[in-house]
């Protein structure tokens, strides 16, 4: 090839090089993309190149600026406002860690509760633990025992589970799990057998460990207040089922709040059904975490929960079905007390706490501006009359 046929077809590569540099940029010059065909310098082979696009060059190349965390810019979140966006796939933590004594024997539930030796479903114990000592926001900060449920169908589980007597002291992690069931009250008056619907709780153990053997009660609960800091603790994050109830003590006036969360399952209950993948604990605080919960918590809001266990007994009151009397029942609930709470997707912001409370302040000093006013003004009002009546 003659230096002229050379130049001609250098002069036609940069030709095209320059009409596809807006489509190809952060390629090198030396290659054409698309159904072209590549020749060198001296024009002697032709190569037919792969069609690229170019956008998987220019994620190699230009960063993406349009994105973030895959959202657009009218998507973004502006400060100050309210979340947007409820996560697809909600968040599951539901972790419990006890380090108690076991108060009762094991009881073994089998298929037949009448054939000793057919084949064991379920473990259960009654465990007991001690309340932590930090502060919580009720007005007793006394130790206090409480008497949980453990129950498992894991077979490594029950074979050390049956194997439990009173008086060992057990560390355990797991689940809590809870459970919806039919229960009973009969009627004083008639005589009626009623049902409702009850809820129950206990704890599915993942990890088992027998950490002493045959103590006495009094050297349970020495070694309980010992390791009172892990003897009973939750950690959860769930979804609020509804706002939360607020209500104060009656005789010591403390802020109470009440709900319900949904938390879903990361590990599977074997003795459970499949389509059983949620559980719906209660969750109650006390002072300044209780008036928090009830400002900053809406329906469907996402909290994470760091707290105890407490079981609790309370009557329940019904109207017989036949004859109109009040029943009284004796029932128990298990709840999470929180030591803190945090408010994640869909509850209002500390921020917005304050705000509501700064403002609430500034409302009470009016009205009690207004009334001390208001008091002198009839005051002078009064003293006006009974001068006018004197002369």
């Amino acid at each position: 090839m003659s230096s002229a046929q050379t130049g001609a077809v250098r002069k036609k590569i940069t030709k095209t090089l320059s009409a596809d540099k807006g489509r190809y940029s952060g390629l090198g010059c030396s290659k054409i993309l698309g159904n072209r065909k590549r020749m060198d310098i001296s024009g002697k082979r032709a190569v037919r190149i792969k069609r690229v696009p170019a956008r998987t060059f220019f994620r190699k190349t230009t960063p993406i600026r349009h994105s973030i965390y895959g959202r657009k810019p009218e998507e973004r979140r502006k400060p100050g406002t309210k979340p947007y966006l409820e996560p697809k796939i909600m968040a599951r933590h539901n972790e419990v860690t006890l380090y108690g004594q076991v108060s009762s024997p094991p009881l073994l539930l089998r298929e037949s509760s009448q054939d000793p030796d057919s084949r064991l479903c379920r473990v259960l114990s009654s465990f007991t633990v001690i309340r932590g000592i930090r502060d919580f926001g009720a007005k007793d900060q006394r130790m206090r025992l409480d008497e949980l449920v453990v129950m498992s169908g894991n077979e490594k589980i029950m074979d050390f589970m049956k194997e439990w007597q009173p008086g060992d002291i057990v560390s355990l992690r797991g689940t809590l799990v809870t459970n919806d069931y039919n229960k009973t009250c009969n009627c004083a008056e008639c005589g009626h057998t009623q049902i409702y619907r009850g809820y129950s709780a206990y704890v599915y153990p993942i990890y088992v460990r027998l950490v002493a053997q045959g103590y006495t009660p009094e050297q349970g609960l020495a070694d309980l207040r010992r390791n009172a800091e892990v003897s009973n603790r939750i950690t959860v994050i769930g979804k609020a089922c509804g706002k939360p109830a607020f209500h104060r003590h009656e005789r010591s006036g403390t802020p109470i709040s009440s709900y319900i969360i949904d938390i879903e399952r990361k590990y599977r209950v074997k003795e459970d059904l499949d389509s059983n993948r949620h559980d719906f604990p209660a969750v109650k605080s006390y002072g300044t975490i209780a008036e928090n919960d009830y400002l900053a918590i809406e329906e469907g809001g996402m909290v994470f929960v760091d707290g105890q266990l407490q079981v609790r007994n309370y009557i329940r009151k019904f109207i017989c079905e036949e004859c109109g009397a009040e029943i009284e029942k004796l029932d128990n609930v298990t709840e999470i007390v929180p030591y803190s709470t945090e408010y994640l997707t869909g509850c209002h912001s500390m921020a917005d706490i304050t705000a509501i409370r700064e403002q609430a302040k500034e409302q009470q000093e009016f009205e009690a501006t207004q009334e001390i006013f208001a008091g002198r003004l009839y005051a002078e009002e009064d003293a006006d009359r009974g001068g006018n009546q004197w002369d």
